[in-house]
């Protein structure tokens, strides 16, 4: 039976009405003039909100606004730019026409007169004159000067502004070298010689340090004057010449070979010379560097012990690195040149060289030469392969008889407009991903229709644009490599899921996490595809007729190596690093020997061995004997390692990378030595943070020495915040004031849950972990009462998240502002190239004192470097602690470190004055410096493990379980001293 038609006439009525009142709350919510950019609508919505805008300085994005120099060329092509005619002028570096700063000196540098510009000075300028209108090169001579090891960085501009953005941080390499032929230890192994600087008078174009271009920058210039403008960033050097000069193009193969033939030059005969990659090639970079390889064909080949036979693999990965090779050949003539090379990286992919003969690439085809992928070991003559025959033409060069350089600087070559458009696609999504959280928030309703393509201007029209674009670039990558590549197939799956959601847009709110994971995908293609690792075994150049050997090994070949091996792990000691001493030998024979064990990776160790044998050793006689355990396997609160070798009589001297927590454990059961017992205790302890040293102390003992300490820094996206028109957080307040504009905007911040997250509220109110020396807790002050409710309040009443994955969540702009520790800021630094410019360091946030100042007291997780009782050698132990946490031996540790595994192992020692000494950028260095003064580490006492334990359960009661605080406090507190009076009944001790 038909309802009446009033009643049904009713309902639609009221239907029509909620649609209506919903539409309007929508628009009041996300209405205002439809904006295309996410920054614009931020700009809109977030005025007058009452958040203070001083200091916006810190957010400058000007960098990352500006075109890439791929860009700014095709401009200049549009434009009809030509490169200039013949011509070049040089200008010495002493007729500056302005500085900034302190006025630079000038001296003698190596044999030349030149201007020594160190950080004093902040800015130089020049001024030249150019005949005509068009597109020109420059170039600089240039002498490294010492300071952190980092790569020299200047910024350049042209008449007062930046071409383009690279030219923001020109760099200006150092060269480095082998400090000699490997030593043998005493199993037979090479060691790694050390990387020392040897530097050099260089004359060099300018040019794109990371390798993303082969040729100079072209710079245009009108006809006329113009200031040519360098601003100090990094490093001093000395500066010889500016030289501007006509763009110098390369010739192709064919109009050289024609050269040869019309000059007369012959190819010679029965010539072949070979040059062994590993043999101390110059080279920009110290983290490229001689490998060992175990194949059976390699020169020489190791039977049973690591050689050290080849040069570069994974290290030698990044664009601008370089490295140089010397070599002789005895007569004028035409030449061909082979490679040992293994490319066994990229799926597919090859990677790209350049190639220069005596400092210049001899033809085009060099600029950006192929090494394909290949699972073996091949030799291979440069060629190029002729189009119509298929056939591979090698590439001769012309050499005199004599000395001569070959230099490989590792290129992105045609991936470079891959990475360029895949970029633009990432921040594309990051900007699309914010538009739709405003609307959507972070996590929408599943049943709620949004109506997104309505709401969001050119939301579709965009994600069509990026998902047309993945299938442009999957048609590059599988242009550039002989089989489909990985990266190929998961592009394709990103194509697929944004299609589909072009076609629907209905289901865009419940696949946000999609995008949220393509924008991650996508950063670490962009990695990958910056990756052109290479292997060399040696180059050999060689009379065209040469016929070059095979070198793949067979499996008879692979067999006997492998037999090799096995006979030689009976006589090998496996147990330490490096050489390896008898510990049981009469010390008056050959000294003490001192067990050291590291709670780190093997090249972690294998430095710290290096350093000891070349200079404690030699001054101590100590030697040592370094064994490497997991990471970790030295923490508190479980049984390890090192527990288990206590209990049976066999713990190590010394242990380094220890828990905060492990010594006063030790301590506790009377198996650590007490260092205060040493007369020169309290001046070596001068070289660290006192906030550091507290967990160490126990009964009036000092047990440990700390070795890093972790630290929380706040970190924020310049470019977020400056669309929000908000500046960086300096006290707890002015974070309150911030947050309900992120939240307005869909975003967060992020502030890590656990233990260590209630100490800097409770050291800022003034409050304490324990009292009466470690008796009782002291969390039932005023003080404490107030930092839990802080602490818990984040999460109750401004909804800050419980659980998030922040280094994902700041890379897509949902966190743009969060609190981060020292792993996530070596992640930023390294693994999101994406944010490069966009994201900043800033101390944390903290209390404002009565007088006016801001307590940021912070604490963070130390590892440390202790002496046990077992030891036959506490005072060579001791005088190990004093050499190892020294400054010196402590800044030549971290420099070696990254030296060997780059930025992504730099080192935060605790020592203070090394600290500041290692190549932290100078921005990062200051805010880092500033939250370390109120650096100050949690106590640790006996049944103190329980102390961290009840404050998590308190806060799950609190903000999970909806406690009463004060109760909840309470309870904890309760079970805390407990604990502590069970644990001190236990031990029959009361702590003084």
């Amino acid at each position: 039976m038909k309802r009446p038609w009033n009643h049904d006439h009713a309902m639609k009525w009221k239907k029509v009405m909620l649609v209506s009142v919903t539409f309007l709350v929508l628009s009041v919510s996300f209405g205002g003039t439809p904006q295309s950019y996410a920054s614009e609508r931020l700009r809109d919505r977030n005025q007058n909100q009452g958040v203070p805008q001083a200091d916006l300085s810190q957010l400058s994005v000007d960098d990352i606004l500006q075109p890439t120099y791929g860009k700014t060329l095709a401009a200049y092509r549009d434009k009809g730019y030509k490169p200039a005619d013949s011509f070049e002028v040089s200008l010495k570096a002493g007729g500056y026409s302005a500085f900034g700063g302190s006025k630079p000196g000038t001296e003698t540098v190596d044999g030349t007169s030149a201007l020594v510009w160190e950080r004093d000075t902040q800015w130089l300028e020049w001024t030249i004159e150019v005949p005509e209108d068009g597109l020109y090169s420059l170039a600089a001579n240039y002498y490294p000067l010492g300071g952190k090891r980092l790569p020299i960085q200047r910024e350049l501009l042209i008449d007062g502004q930046s071409p383009f953005r690279e030219a923001q941080r020109v760099y200006f390499a150092r060269n480095w070298m082998d400090r000699g032929d490997p030593l043998q230890n005493n199993q037979g192994d090479d060691i790694r010689p050390k990387q020392i600087e040897k530097p050099i008078w260089i004359d060099t174009p300018i040019a794109d340090g990371n390798g993303l271009y082969s040729e100079p920058f072209r710079f245009y210039f009108s006809a006329g004057k113009h200031v040519i403008r360098m601003n100090y960033l990094v490093e001093p050097m000395a500066l010889d010449e500016i030289r501007i000069m006509a763009p110098e193009s390369l010739p192709s193969y064919t109009e050289v070979a024609q050269a040869y033939e019309a000059q007369g030059d012959q190819a010679v005969e029965a010539v072949n010379v070979k040059v062994q990659a590993e043999n101390n090639p110059m080279k920009s970079d110290p983290t490229i560097r001689r490998e060992s390889n175990g194949d059976p064909l390699m020169e020489p080949a190791g039977n049973g012990t690591k050689l050290l036979n080849a040069f570069g693999d994974w290290r030698w990965r990044k664009g601008g690195q370089r490295a140089s090779w010397t070599f002789s050949v005895p007569k004028d003539g035409l030449y061909k040149i082979g490679m040992k090379f293994g490319q066994w990286w990229g799926d597919g992919l090859p990677s790209y060289r350049q190639i220069l003969i005596d400092g210049k690439v001899p033809f085009q085809e060099l600029a950006e030469y192929p090494f394909s992928y290949s699972r073996n070991w091949r030799i291979e003559t440069l060629h190029a392969t002729d189009k119509q025959t298929g056939e591979a033409d090698p590439l001769l060069v012309h050499l005199t008889e004599g000395e001569h350089t070959i230099t490989m600087v590792a290129v992105v070559g045609p991936y470079q407009s891959i990475v360029e458009n895949l970029t633009a696609d990432t921040q594309k999504l990051s900007d699309l991903y914010r538009r739709i959280i405003m609307v959507t928030g972070p996590t929408p309703d599943p049943n709620f229709e949004y109506e997104l393509g309505k709401k969001i201007p050119k939301l579709i029209e965009d994600l069509k644009t990026i998902a047309d674009d993945l299938l442009v670039q999957m048609d590059a990558l599988n242009a550039l490599s002989e089989k489909e590549p990985s990266t190929v197939n998961s592009l394709r799956m990103m194509n697929h899921t944004f299609q589909k959601m072009v076609d629907n847009p209905d289901i865009i709110p419940r696949q946000l996490s999609e995008i949220s994971n393509s924008q991650t995908n996508l950063s670490t293609l962009l990695m990958g595809l910056q990756n052109v690792p290479l292997v060399l075994d040696y180059l050999l150049i060689s009379a065209p007729d040469t016929e070059y050997p095979k070198v793949k090994s067979n499996f008879f070949q692979k067999s006997v190596s492998t037999f090799k091996n096995f006979i030689a792990s009976f006589t090998k000691d496996y147990t330490g690093v490096g050489s390896v001493y008898d510990k049981n030998q009469a010390v008056q024979q050959t000294g003490p020997v001192l067990e050291v064990w590291v709670s780190r990776g093997k090249e972690w160790a294998e430095i710290m061995k290096e350093m000891a044998e070349e200079e404690f050793t030699p001054k101590t006689g100590i030697r040592i004997n370094v064994n490497t355990l997991p990471a970790g396997q030295l923490n508190s609160g479980s049984v390890n390692t090192l527990l288990l070798a206590a209990s049976s009589g066999k713990a190590p001297d010394v242990a380094t990378g220890v828990d905060s927590h492990l010594p006063v454990e030790f301590a506790i059961r009377d198996a650590a030595v007490d260092l205060s017992q040493f007369p020169d205790y309290e001046e070596v302890s001068q070289r660290f943070l006192p906030g550091s040293l507290i967990p160490f102390r126990y009964n009036g003992g000092n047990y440990a020495l700390p070795e890093t300490q972790d630290f929380n820094v706040l970190v924020y996206r310049k470019d977020i915040l400056k669309e929000l028109g908000v500046s960086i957080p300096q006290t707890w307040e002015d974070t309150y004031a911030l947050l309900p504009i992120l939240q307005q905007n869909g975003m967060q911040m992020y502030y890590p849950i656990s233990s260590l997250g209630f100490m800097p509220f409770l050291y800022q109110n003034g409050g304490e972990f324990y009292r009466d020396n470690g008796k009782k807790s002291a969390l039932d002050s005023p003080e404490a009462f107030q930092a839990f409710t802080e602490w818990t309040e984040l999460y109750t009443n401004y909804k800050f998240p419980v659980a998030a994955n922040f280094f994902n969540r700041f890379r897509t702009g949902e966190m743009p502002v969060g609190i981060a520790d020292y792993l996530t800021y070596v992640l930023l630094s390294t693994a999101a190239p994406e944010l490069v410019g966009r994201w900043g360091v800033a101390p944390s946030p903290g209390h404002r004192t009565e007088d006016g100042t801001i307590d940021r007291t912070s604490g963070g997780v130390a590892q440390s470097v202790a002496i046990f009782k077992q030891s036959k050698h506490q005072k060579e132990a001791w005088e190990f602690l004093k050499w190892w946490t020294s400054k010196e031996s402590q800044v030549q540790f971290g420099q070696e470190l990254e030296a060997l595994l780059g930025v992504e192992a730099r080192w935060n020692t605790a020592n203070m004055e090394a600290f500041s000494q290692l190549p932290w950028p100078e921005d990062d260095l200051k805010a880092l410096t500033e939250q370390l003064k109120f650096y100050k580490e949690q106590p640790y006492v006996l049944g103190g493990y329980f102390t961290p334990r009840n404050i998590d359960n308190a806060w799950n009661r609190v903000v999970l379980g909806g406690m009463n605080i004060r109760e909840s406090l309470e309870q904890g507190i309760k079970d805390i001293n407990k604990e502590l009076r069970a644990k001190q009944t236990e031990f029959g001790f009361t702590p003084e």
